[in-house]
């Protein structure tokens, strides 16, 4: 997630990369997956934000090829000051990331693939396939949109069998499990009474919300699937990015991040493509109700950022009136 503003055409200024990185350092990180020498052509900013400084490097390997890599500087200084603001200077695991493509690769998701990765002690980079599309908040075409919504429901299929797996070679609880917002933190943390008493009035709502997507089996969700994270390829290629928050949790948080924005939209058709696509898919009303218990969470987890943090423009809504209204459609 980035704080800052978009620029007069639409998009994000870019997460500028660490000019303290020497393109050889870059090089010799790169040769330890490509065929060496590798040469750092040319180096620019990524045309798009993140967390985490981004850069396009244009790479030619010792056999001759020549690519274009995207690298990721996932070291916990490197994390940008909005989004450090956002999670109230907490930078959080900077190999969370890495182990989550490590996990995409091979699951046959279309997701950028994993070049090479650097996890030593102050450094942890990622470099990645550059994928030409577009941000699927810029894509006006209903039918990327439905795409997104099968691809995610063929996601919430596929990975939680490989998570299984590694974990049972790896022995370790990996990702880690989603946590709920606390309705009393959130309300204790309101800078006015006006808004305390409107967040304690949600806290039943809040309570029931967490209590129903407790009892639905955990899946693995990529945490943040707003469209500003998916980007449509060549051929409709469907391409989640950005895999920073990856999570052990409800599956539908991610639809509910996915459709934010158009909650209110008569026949949910995302929803619709979603539940369609599953391949055991709940009765139709279970499915609906567990999707409003994670759409009212996830308007309740912005609730939860710092007072000081702004959110980017397609993340800067009025949550509180969304969860106030999800709150009172499932009490009605």
């Amino acid at each position: 997630m980035s704080g800052d503003a978009r620029d007069a055409a639409g998009v994000r200024p870019p997460a500028l990369a660490a000019s303290r990185v020497a393109d050889g350092e870059l090089a010799d990180a790169l040769a330890r997956a490509l065929p060496a020498p590798v040469r750092i052509r040319a180096r620019r900013a990524s045309p798009y934000a993140s967390s985490f400084p981004l850069a396009e490097l244009d790479v030619e390997t010792g056999s001759g090829e020549r690519l274009t890599v995207v690298w990721k500087d996932l070291s916990p200084d490197a994390l940008l000051p909005a989004a450090r603001a956002a999670r109230d200077g907490v930078a959080g695991d900077p190999a969370r990331e890495l182990r989550a493509y490590a996990l995409l690769d091979g699951a046959g998701l279309d997701t950028p693939r994993r070049i090479a990765a650097v996890e030593e002690p102050g450094r942890t980079w990622l470099f990645l396939e550059a994928v030409p599309g577009a941000r699927l908040e810029h894509v006006g075409d209903p039918a990327a949109w439905a795409a997104t919504a099968r691809w995610l429901a063929r996601a919430h299929a596929v990975l939680p069998a490989r998570v299984l797996a590694r974990a049972r070679e790896n022995e370790r609880q990996w990702p880690p499990h989603w946590q709920p917002p606390d309705p009393d933190t959130l309300a204790a943390a309101a800078p006015d009474p006006q808004r305390r008493r409107r967040l304690a009035a949600l806290a039943p709502a809040l309570a029931a919300a967490g209590a129903r997507l407790a009892d639905v089996p955990a899946g693995v969700i990529h945490g943040e699937l707003y469209a500003a994270n998916v980007l449509i390829g060549e051929h409709g290629r469907v391409c989640a990015l950005d895999w920073e928050t990856i999570a052990r949790g409800p599956a539908l948080l991610d639809l509910a991040t996915l459709t934010a924005g158009a909650w209110e939209q008569p026949g949910d058709p995302l929803a619709a493509a979603y539940r369609d696509a599953l391949p055991d898919p709940p009765p139709a009303a279970t499915f609906h109700a567990d999707l409003a218990a994670a759409r009212l969470l996830t308007a309740a987890r912005w609730l939860a950022t710092p007072a000081s943090w702004t959110p980017p423009p397609e993340q800067a809504r009025d949550w509180l009136a969304d969860a106030e209204a999800i709150a009172g459609r499932m009490t009605a």
